[in-house]
């Protein structure tokens, strides 16, 4: 080999090294990016399911919240009602009663004009 080829294959070597490095650098960079691209996805994913989970506690915190609540309105609505149902038993006992007294009085009412009438009969009109 002579001198000038030795020469043109240290060139095209340089050449060829040089296309090798440039698309391996290239080839690197495009993997790379496509890594990212990858692992930028695979990261706001997990983001999304963190943030779902986050939501779905507190919606399990709530419905639990909510539902003690519930259960509380009711206890306290039963009691209400039983007291107020007691309330209406005594009213009605009391009603009862007053009815029987107003009859009673309407009795003695009803002979207390008699009487009046008797005595007005026999002795007159009192001035």
């Amino acid at each position: 080999m002579t001198e000038e080829q030795i020469k043109i294959l240290e060139y095209v070597g340089t050449a060829i090294l040089a296309i090798t490095i440039w698309f391996k650098d290239a080839i690197a960079i495009r993997v790379g990016i496509k890594k990212d691209k990858k692992d930028l996805e695979g990261s706001a994913l997990t983001n999304l399911q963190k943030n779902l989970d986050i939501y779905q506690e507190m919606i399990e915190f709530s419905d639990v919240q909510y539902k003690a609540r519930i259960l509380e309105f009711e206890d306290n609505f039963n009691t209400t009602i039983n007291r107020l149902k007691a309330d209406l038993e005594q009213l009605k006992e009391i009603n009862e009663k007053l009815k029987l007294f107003i009859d009673e009085q309407k009795v003695i009412i009803t002979k207390q004009n008699k009487s009046l009438t008797y005595y007005r009969n026999k002795y007159g009109e009192s001035q």
